[in-house]
């Protein structure tokens, strides 16, 4: 097996097509299902975060078993990772495009019936999708060197779907009408928005499985038979609590990662609402707002493999995310401490564009950096097991993303009718208070979540010589000692 193996670069372009995918649904999902559900049909905000709550419980529970599951396949004709990224892609894009389209007149009990159910049922399917995915980053390469570079394909896929989802969003889907001043606030948009984003999901996951097949079913192809185990949940919470135990940084990089999401989940699953009724952004410009920060990511997560062939991952982690959040935080609060041009100028959202692009530059060597120490973390525990186990790495990373996420998105809905923010008045009409209000429940969370991140970083054992030892073991363990 070639563990260090170089990559093409129309094969990290194939892989981090998954990405775009990925994040299509997640920002979607972050950016919009709340908004959706409760400023445009009306339901409340605390139902609607309880069904995301659920949706996400659901499916965090499911990660770690379709990791488990993942790994333990063999003999499959496309391989223990592309036969569950195949099967899924399109019931996935189904699912996701009749969450945006529920029928109309349902009453909230039956609206929460519906988000419920294609809520669930969206975000299991993505998980068969994106728990392989996630593994075959750690696999198609482990070169200190050459990995992270295949983690920035995917981060730079992740910035393409953060820059082009807004922009046509915005610029084709939800365009003012005679009746909506803001297409966001108009219900008939959202069915072929969701559409469109579907049957883009479906070919970036095709692009996935090209690029990958061939080395990933080169390498499934030298290994050597294992007995078949036992696929139950039992056996998956088994090795599940072995990966906690056994390798102490699984454990770490789990809390990293919920603290990570508190940060990310407070930003974004209340973007539209601060785009709309904090900063007042002109419509013309809504749609450089939502998509500056992916254009920021995009050169963060360039610049870091390039800048530093070989980086320190904590380092990297904690100044990403501290820069990321500092600068939401203080963009968020410019209206609220004065500071700035006024609320509604087009000075205020070119500032705001500027912030946003800055604090995507952050995010994107984040993304990079994180992506590379949960793949080293991964080998780590194949060394300490002797077993392949990067697809349940994954799943634990992705079960307190969504943990951390629904969470969030539950305390955000109660919140909003908490401070009673209203539904459905035009945007002048809306109280100030409630404004401002909105405005520092964000930026709490967003330093709660970095001073956390940074806690957990201090007590992550990850060094690129380390790495490199790793290595070695698992070179010996495939094929004999050199």
């Amino acid at each position: 097996m070639q563990l260090e193996r170089s990559v093409s670069i129309w094969r990290k372009l194939g892989y981090g097509a998954g990405s775009i995918a990925d994040s299509i649904y997640f920002y979607a999902w972050d950016l919009f299902v709340l908004f959706y559900y409760t400023q445009v049909l009306g339901l409340s905000g605390t139902l609607t975060g309880l069904a995301i709550l659920i949706a996400l419980c659901v499916d965090a529970i499911s990660d770690p078993y379709v990791g488990f599951f993942s790994d333990r396949l063999q003999g499959l004709r496309w391989g223990r990772r592309n036969t569950l990224v195949i099967f899924s892609a399109l019931p996935l894009a189904v699912s996701f495009a009749l969450l945006f389209t529920p029928p109309a007149g349902l009453a909230d009990l039956s609206l929460f019936a519906w988000l419920l159910l294609f809520g669930i049922s969206s975000r299991i399917l993505l998980t068969f999708f994106v728990i392989p995915y996630k593994a075959m980053g750690a696999e198609l390469s482990r070169s200190v060197i050459e990995r992270p570079r295949i983690i920035a394909a995917a981060a730079i896929g992740n910035t393409v779907a953060r820059v082009a989802l807004p922009l046509i969003a915005f610029g084709v889907f939800f365009v003012a009408s005679d009746r909506y001043e803001r297409g966001q606030l108009d219900p008939a948009n959202y069915p072929p928005f969701a559409i469109a984003a579907a049957l883009t999901m479906v070919l970036c996951i095709a692009l996935v499985v090209a690029a990958t097949f061939k080395p990933l079913r080169q390498d499934e192809s030298r290994e050597a038979p294992r007995p078949a185990g036992s696929l139950s949940l039992v056996a998956a919470f088994r090795e599940v609590t072995r990966a906690m135990t056994l390798t102490p940084n699984v454990r770490k990089v789990f809390l990293l990662a919920v603290f990570v999401f508190v940060c990310l989940v407070s930003i974004t699953v209340l973007k539209i609402h601060v785009l709309t009724y904090v900063w007042q952004v002109p419509k013309d410009l809504a749609k450089w707002v939502m998509s500056a920060q992916g254009f920021g990511g995009a050169l963060g997560a360039i610049l870091l493999p390039l800048l530093g062939r070989a980086f320190d991952r904590r380092r990297a982690i904690v100044g990403g995310i501290f820069g990321f959040t500092t600068v939401n935080a203080l963009a968020v609060l410019l209206p609220v401490l004065g500071l700035g041009p006024a609320v509604g100028s087009r000075e205020l959202a070119w500032t705001v564009i500027v912030m946003m692009f800055a604090g995507g530059t952050f995010l994107g060597a984040y993304l990079v950096s994180i992506g590379a120490m949960s793949s080293d973390i991964a080998d780590e525990h194949q060394v300490a097991t002797g077993e392949r186990q990067q697809a349940l790495i994954a799943g634990f990373l992705t079960l307190a993303i969504k943990t951390a996420g629904g969470v969030m998105s539950l305390m955000t809905g109660i919140y909003l009718d908490l401070i009673k923010f209203p539904k459905g008045l035009p945007v002048e009409q809306v109280p100030a208070q409630s404004i401002d209000q909105l405005a520092i429940f964000i930026a709490v969370f967003c330093v709660v979540g970095a001073l956390g991140v940074a806690a957990v970083c201090r007590r992550i054992d990850v060094s690129l010589d380390k790495q490199l030892r790793i290595n070695e073991s698992l070179e010996e363990k495939l094929t004999g000692p050199r």
